[in-house]
């Protein structure tokens, strides 16, 4: 489930740095390159394709294949993500192509932009720490564009997406990375012996604690987190933050660690209080725990002084469908509906439309549930035609040495399951549409 929430005491950070929209149009315009991935994967595909009719005698349908090696040569070298302060687009070879020939978006307003989620992946040291490469997807109607952080401009150009965008539409992980570059200097600067550390009020040791775990010196931050939660054992905000660290250590460190999480994380719920945007964190932390009873009364609780809050209702929504109640889904996004934030507000609304549909019409419900099905076996599809891909290119080449005829049953291998993971990536991008 993708939430996005807004974090209780940082939302004047965002406030504070977030530009009126005529202001944005006078920053300079910040550029990435996107993943060399999607670029690099499709060539593969192709020169073995080609390879395997050139051997088989079929020229023409050869040469096409390598022909189309030069719109992924153009699309790796030329192509970029831009971001001006109004609007972020892709610019470029392949995104001319797919723009002007099959009509596909290529650039969203700020105001267009409905989530953005950041997801994580860790590889761990000996030390305890880790080393964390984020890839943040920015999602509107009708496209998806991700960013990832192995690239040098990925800093200044989710700094300044951010700032554009505001909290109400970032997810957790995102909103966290947004007071992590925003507080940079605080991290530099932070103490480093027992005594200094111990001086520190609990709220900058949290800070601290959180961007030493974002910047995978998880080692540090349990420091500094233990000294916070001395100072302040029954602070909610605080317990949610260290159930947040534990989970991510469990992953790289030590997987008993899970159960302080929980533990914490339960605690967090208990001293919550009346804190909606807290409460609607922890909701959503039980969700992914599955948790569902948890995360509902957590959720619940936040919709006690305002029926409207988007996060909660969505995440009530969630939960609805997980037991099949439509009609309960339809009606937290309808309630989600009456969000102040027009983008957000226009997301909720066409799912309720959605879910309303399903339960009116018996055959567009027949028809949404073979496409679902449908999806998923393309979805299986290919990634097994990837990993046949893989195996046949190691295995043909390996054995190619001392068998020659493994050579030739490699490569035709290689074609068939190329070909089969191309028509299954243009599938699944149809089954998308609803």
């Amino acid at each position: 489930m993708r939430l996005v929430y807004a974090r209780p005491g940082l939302i004047a950070i965002a406030e504070s740095v977030a530009q009126p929209i005529e202001l944005n149009s006078l920053m300079k315009t910040i550029s990435i390159r996107p993943s060399f991935v999607t670029y690099v994967l499709p060539a593969c595909v192709l020169t073995t394709v080609g390879t395997g009719l050139l051997k088989a005698g079929l020229k023409l349908p050869a040469l096409s294949c390598f022909l189309l090696l030069i719109p992924a040569v153009l699309g790796a070298a030329l192509d970029r993500i831009e971001f001006d302060g109004l609007r972020i687009r892709r610019r470029g070879f392949s995104s001319a192509i797919l723009g002007r020939a099959l009509g596909l978006r290529q650039q969203l307003a700020v105001a267009e932009i409905e989530t953005i989620t950041t997801e994580s992946t860790s590889f761990s040291f000996a030390t305890g720490d880790a080393r964390l490469i984020y890839h943040t997807r920015v999602s509107g109607r009708g496209i998806d564009m991700i960013i990832r952080s192995r690239r040098a401009a990925y800093i200044p150009f989710i700094r300044a997406l951010f700032r554009a965008v505001g909290p109400n539409r970032l997810d957790p992980r995102s909103f966290e990375l947004f007071e992590y570059f925003e507080g940079r200097q605080a991290l530099k600067d932070s103490p480093i012996l027992k005594s200094e550390i111990s001086a520190l009020p609990s709220s900058r040791l949290r800070r601290i604690a959180n961007s030493l775990r974002l910047a995978g010196r998880l080692a540090q931050a349990a420091s500094y987190f233990r000294i916070a939660y001395e100072k302040e054992p029954r602070n909610p905000t605080l317990l949610y933050d260290m159930s947040r660290f534990f989970r991510a250590s469990a992953q790289t460190v030590d997987a008993r660690l899970l159960q302080r999480s929980d533990a914490c994380l339960r605690l967090a719920a208990r001293l919550a209080g009346e804190d909606a945007p807290l409460l609607e964190r922890i909701g959503e932390a039980f969700f992914e725990r599955l948790d569902y009873k948890r995360a509902t009364d957590c959720f619940q609780r936040a919709l006690a002084g305002d029926r409207a809050r988007f996060r909660a209702n969505v995440g009530l929504a969630e939960i609805a469908l997980r037991d099949g109640k439509l009609a309960h889904v339809a009606h937290f996004y309808n309630a989600a509906a009456a969000s102040n934030d027009l983008a957000l507000a226009g997301l909720a609304e066409r799912e309720a439309r959605y879910y309303e549909r399903l339960m009116g019409d018996d055959d567009f419900l027949q028809s949404e549930l073979r496409r679902i099905r449908t999806a998923n076996q393309v979805r299986w599809g290919r990634r097994l035609a990837a990993l046949t891909f893989f195996f046949a290119w190691i295995g043909g080449g390996l054995a190619g040495r001392f068998y020659p005829f493994a050579n030739n049953f490699g490569l035709a291998l290689m074609t068939t399951s190329g070909a089969i993971w191309c028509g299954a990536m243009l599938l699944s991008h149809y089954l998308k549409r609803r």
